[in-house]
């Protein structure tokens, strides 16, 4: 087994140097017609980046100990997104990084005054010896205190690359949050076999768990799930990944502006107790980037699990973030007397402001700690729903 470490590894494979093509303050996307910028801007893209610089922002200026497991193109926009990172993060960060023949995806949101439209280029195609040199990589370095795998997989790595991360990266002090419908299977089942596995939590917006589950959703992505849509997909998705009893902690459920949900599983038996907790209300009236806020939500939920579940904030969190942190716990224990439970349930809570407070900034994922303060302390607590 190897060593933990204090190292917290953001797997982000499918990576992309992101541009925003600015709209004036009036304009509203018309397909067929010709749209002129106000400004452009570029800046990182990817799931996987995304959280590593949500992190940062609750932790600015401090030897986090992040690293970012992912393929940079060695062209252009590969450059442009690897000196990026390294100014964001530190060159540290990129230890895991590996440098690819292919260049970068580029990705473009086209935002304007009503909505943002997201342009989503193809990846390039990641070698054999591309994927063993990220493996050796991961080899090389202790386990990890948190573990964090997102989004999807550029081609080139097979339906096992999650679950070789993982078993190369997590140990029983490794807290994991997944973040991705890719190599799901296989990478649960890992989870289950591994012995040394510790805590995961699944992290999956309303209409992906109805899809992984083979449930519908009777409304939009952007629409709101039933109560009864809701469950049904969760007792769906436990049958259909059964292998998963003894992986996952729960089930952290988001659904856009509607309130989230955490389904709690007892991993002795069936049972599910599902937490409803609030989401933040932003102003219509101010402008809001919502690209890159469900990574939000994934970076701020494993910083605070981590540390309630250390009872340490340690490098992870400013002083501010993790006192009112504290207090949410406290709030919760009336509903949730198991305290690592209540851990997981309250870190969730804390990443879904985050979320709503990266709405605020432009760049994608980026977030100011006293926004996630100011929304926190106003949104409530969990409400115990079904059990």
């Amino acid at each position: 087994m190897k060593a933990m470490s204090a190292t917290k590894i953001i797997v982000g494979l499918n990576g992309a140097l992101q541009k925003r093509f600015i709209l004036p303050d009036d304009g509203i996307l018309v397909p067929g017609n010709v749209h002129r910028a106000a400004s452009i801007q570029t800046g990182v893209g990817g799931k996987g980046q995304d959280v590593a610089i949500a992190m940062n922002c609750l932790a600015p200026d401090s030897d986090s100990g992040l690293k970012l497991a992912q393929f940079v193109g060695c062209g252009s926009s590969g450059n442009s997104v690897y000196d990026l990172l390294k100014d964001i993060l530190g060159e540290s960060a990129l230890d895991l990084t590996v440098r690819t023949k292919e260049d970068t995806r580029i990705c473009t949101s086209i935002v304007a005054s009503d909505e943002t439209t997201e342009l989503v280029e193809p990846s390039g195609l990641i070698s054999g010896e591309e994927m063993d040199e990220l493996l050796v990589k991961l080899n090389g370095i202790d386990a990890a205190s948190a573990l964090c795998i997102m989004g999807s997989m550029p081609p080139g790595c097979d339906e096992e690359t999650y679950a070789k991360i993982y078993d190369r990266s997590a140990s029983t002090e490794t807290l994991c949050l997944v973040d991705s419908v890719a190599g799901v299977e296989s990478l649960l089942a890992k989870m289950d076999s591994k012995k040394d596995s510790g805590p995961s939590i699944f992290k999956v917006n309303a209409s992906e768990l109805c899809k992984l589950a083979g449930s519908k959703k009777s409304s939009s992505e952007a629409g709101g799930i039933t109560f009864e849509e809701l469950t049904e997909a969760i007792k769906l998705f436990r049958e259909k990944y059964s292998t998963s009893r003894n992986a996952l902690v729960g089930l952290a459920i988001t659904d856009g502006r509607h309130p989230g949900y955490f389904a709690a599983f007892d991993k002795n038996g069936d049972d599910t107790v599902l937490y409803k907790l609030p989401v933040p209300v932003l102003d219509p009236g101010k402008p809001l980037f919502p690209i890159g806020a469900g990574d939000a939500v994934a970076g701020g939920t494993l910083a605070a699990w981590l540390c309630l579940t250390n009872d340490d904030k340690s490098t992870t969190l400013l002083d501010d973030c993790w006192s009112v942190l504290q207090e949410q716990m406290k709030a919760n224990k009336g509903i949730i007397s198991d305290p690592s439970m209540n851990a997981a349930v309250s870190a969730f809570t804390f990443g879904l402001a985050c979320g709503s407070a990266s709405c605020l900034q432009e760049e994608n994922s980026v977030l100011d700690p006293e926004d996630v303060v100011d929304l926190l302390k106003k949104i409530g607590n969990a409400e115990l729903v079904s059990a």
